[in-house]
């Protein structure tokens, strides 16, 4: 619990402020913002009136894409554990009208089967073991007998050189607890997404590369 406060006040009060800021530089690499979230789609099926859920939509980037891509007649929420950044997500013209909640990932105020999708967008590599569980357990829920988690991460690429990279580029080398994230991503990079998204209840798994092994998606349906 301790370890969720201090992650929510650090987006209220600091990250919420420089996030949109620090992701046009971070994605200049995967030819800016607005196409890496794009391309994180691409391969994914979305069917006319379709239920989703963007379940960590932060600011609001993966929610925009999320709208532009969704079919006729969709029904859109976005969700966060952070009020900073919801407050940013609000001010953003893309996302005007839809509906935008505080909510615990791991405790979502939704019925069972609520959703046809929920969408995880580059959150669980910040959470501990038995956090991620716990979210991916409550996606399943909403998510119904029917539905799918749809997970959009960082991967280990199979390239040396590459791996390189992307810990130079992504701040892997600052250790803990200066990179709050470093000891959760590597637990996640060990235990594997696909196996955790297995684990929470999903029967088909599927993972989709992106970006020569640096991000992967995975979808449990």
């Amino acid at each position: 619990m301790e370890h969720r406060l201090r992650y929510r006040r650090l987006y209220d009060r600091v990250l919420s402020r420089v996030y949109d800021h620090y992701m046009r530089w971070y994605m200049i690499p995967f030819g800016g913002e607005r196409q890496f979230r794009r391309k994180m789609l691409d391969g994914l099926t979305f069917r006319p009136g379709e239920r989703i859920l963007d379940c960590t939509c932060g600011t609001g980037g993966c929610t925009a894409a999320l709208r532009e891509r969704s079919e006729p007649g969709a029904f859109l929420v976005g969700s966060d554990f952070s009020l900073g950044q919801l407050r940013m997500a609000i001010r953003k013209r893309a996302l005007a009208g839809l509906p935008l909640l505080q909510a615990d990932a791991s405790r979502l105020p939704f019925r069972d089967g609520a959703f046809d999708s929920v969408f995880i967008p580059h959150a669980l590599h910040e959470m501990p073991r038995e956090l991620r569980r716990g979210v991916l357990r409550e996606v399943r829920r909403v998510c119904g007998r029917h539905g799918r988690a749809v997970v959009l991460e960082l991967d280990r690429p199979s390239r040396l050189w590459l791996r390189y990279l992307l810990g130079f580029w992504f701040f892997y080398w600052v250790p803990s607890p200066l990179n709050f994230e470093t000891r959760t991503r590597l637990d996640l990079e060990r235990r594997g997404l696909a196996r955790e998204v297995a684990e929470a209840g999903f029967g088909r798994v599927r993972k989709l590369s992106k970006y020569a092994g640096t991000m992967q998606v995975v979808e449990g349906s």
